[in-house]
């Protein structure tokens, strides 16, 4: 049996203590008994690469301490669903040395009807779907949770029904966590035009600030500053007057930026904290585990596959175009010079003297003269092309990610897929997106456009593209039909609406089911003269086969999202 027990004036934390917690024991790796700890306390993946060097050491989520010679451990409360759920599939008991109710908010008295009722009695301006009132009194049912919701399922409406029934219920000040600027203002825009209710304040770095606001919406990159007392803006008494708190996009809550929001002494007084997000973590992943520690169980999973079949959103249709790559000549020596340079470690500094280049500034644009290590020199000498590529290659797969690195290095250099757009660009006559990484391939793709196609209004959207010119670019893009816009995964993946958005192109290779389906998620937006978004894959097909793969696992990830796959060669 395992006991959980908490103390009722600081939720943040339970404490277990009783049998099969600890996979240490002598007894317990005789038996195979399963353990709390060892199912909890996982290694991070990376360390089994063989370019790791250090020791493996597990993530900790259950921690313990000894108190009159009895250990005791303890975790975030957030985890105690994922904790009772180990333990009816592995079949041990669970007793709650208090009340589990207290792991839910109790004055929710209202059953699903009676909510809906309440909320209609508002006469907003407009009238919630049956799912949205649905989620909103889940989220109400509990103190803490995360719900995994479809982009386009009018999150920022379920958000309003749960803070509006806060404020009417005994909560003072809501506080909303969003990942970027353009939702800080796009949230204040939406809650006053469901109904005025709210005096809000925004926090970033042009936030106008309401001292008897209600509601607070801001950034976690300038929430986080009022915590760092090096900042001129260290006030960490702002959050003492929060008992409501909304974390948007919560699959970053891994992140150690909001975890240092999360994790404070005053959230202990917090009546209601929950997350949304279209890709929570998959469950038992160290992901899983930390945005669950500190924002709760997932309680609801709104598929979009879900809203497409009632008519809400547009349907996806994915035609995933394959470019093969010939291993001829002038790829070998592609092969070779990429790989030279992600292999070589020495550049040269202003003054001519040769350093050691930090990896993270290891750009792929090729932009620092580098050395070769002096065994890599050495076997130069005694291979032929071919066999120096394939050493090379083999060099980039035991440093784990360098071999995505260096196709990505080969394919950013080649005219075959930028030829492969432009055969594309040109039989679409309507608004594109044209989603890639890296800020230097972006450039590249925007003037080439710009060039190769006069009729069309071609933009860009980067890290470095400043806010007022993001909302004019968004502007024209809603307006006008016939655009392109080139667009980091990173700025644009998340955020935005898009009201007139047809075409879509995944221009670089990126596996993650996050990014993917967020992406994907701007163009989803039904409207009168749309029912399907058309997203055109390139799949890069070289020797090597790391991005290759990145297209079969994206596949299956289409194909669990219920979109209509396709698979043919590219044409250029």
């Amino acid at each position: 049996m395992i006991h959980i027990a908490y103390n009722k004036n600081d939720l943040r934390y339970i404490f277990l203590y009783g049998d099969n917690i600890s996979g240490n024991s002598i007894k317990q790796k005789k038996e195979k008994r399963p353990s709390l700890e060892d199912f909890l306390n996982k290694i991070p993946s990376y360390m089994f690469l063989p370019s790791f060097t250090g020791i493996p050491k597990p993530e900790v989520f259950l921690n313990k301490f000894n108190k009159n010679g009895k250990t005791i451990y303890y975790c975030y409360s957030g985890l105690w669903k994922q904790i009772v759920d180990w333990c009816n599939m592995v079949g041990i008991e669970v007793q709650f040395e208090t009340d589990e109710r207290y792991f839910k908010y109790r004055e929710m008295n209202m059953n699903l009807e009676e909510f809906t009722n309440y909320v209609k009695s508002w006469n907003m301006n407009i009238e919630p779907r049956d799912y949205q009132y649905k989620a909103a009194w889940l989220i109400l049912k509990y103190r803490i949770s995360m719900s995994q919701l479809a982009t386009r399922a009018g999150k920022t409406l379920i958000a309003y029904m749960v803070f509006r029934y806060m404020l009417e219920n005994g909560a003072h000040n809501v506080l909303m966590i969003v990942p970027n600027t353009t939702l800080v203002k796009q949230g204040v825009k939406d809650m006053s035009e469901y109904q005025e209710f709210f005096k809000s304040e925004t926090v970033w770095s042009k936030g106008e600030m309401c001292e008897s606001s209600n509601l607070t919406i801001g950034t976690f990159q300038s929430l986080v500053k009022k915590l760092d007392r090096k900042s001129k803006h260290y006030n960490p008494k702002f959050f003492k007057k929060f008992d409501v708190i909304c974390c948007d996009e919560c699959h970053t809550a891994k992140c150690a930026s909001i975890k240092t929001l999360l994790d404070q002494e005053c959230m202990k007084d917090v009546k209601l904290r929950f997350g949304f997000s279209g890709t929570v973590p998959d469950n038992n992943s160290i992901e899983s585990f930390a945005c669950q520690s500190l924002l709760g169980p997932k309680i609801q999973d709104i598929r979009s596959n879900e809203l497409v079949n009632e008519g809400f959103l547009a349907k996806v249709d994915v035609t995933q175009l394959e470019l093969n790559y010939e291993l001829n000549e002038p790829l070998i020596q592609e092969y070779i010079r990429c790989g030279e340079y992600l292999v070589g470690n020495v550049v040269k500094d202003k003054d001519g003297k040769e350093k050691l280049l930090p990896i993270e500034q290891q750009s792929f644009t090729m932009k620092y003269e580098k050395k070769l290590p002096f065994a890599v020199q050495q076997v130069r000498q005694m291979y032929n092309d071919r066999e120096y590529m394939d050493y090379l290659i083999d060099c980039c797969k035991s440093s784990g990610s360098n071999l995505l690195m260096l196709e990505q290095m080969i394919v950013h250099h080649s005219r075959k897929r930028i030829a492969v757009m432009d055969k594309l660009l040109s039989g679409l006559n309507k608004n594109t997106i044209v989603f890639a990484h890296h800020t230097e391939y972006l450039k590249t793709l925007h003037d080439h456009f710009t060039e190769k196609f006069p009729d069309k209004q071609v933009f860009i959207i980067t890290g470095q593209t400043s806010q007022k010119k993001r909302d004019l670019i968004m502007k024209t893009l809603n307006e006008y039909d016939n655009c392109v816009l080139c667009a980091s995964y990173a700025c644009c993946g998340t955020g935005l609406t898009f009201k007139n958005l047809y075409y879509g192109i995944f221009a670089q290779s990126f596996k993650s089911k996050t990014i993917n389906l967020q992406s994907i998620g701007r163009g989803m937006l039904k409207t009168e003269d749309k029912d399907t978004f058309y997203l055109y894959d390139i799949v890069d097909c070289l020797p090597s086969g790391r991005l290759a793969h990145h297209g079969k696992e994206k596949k299956r990830l289409y194909l669990n999202e219920k979109y209509t796959v396709n698979v043919k060669p590219a044409e250029y």
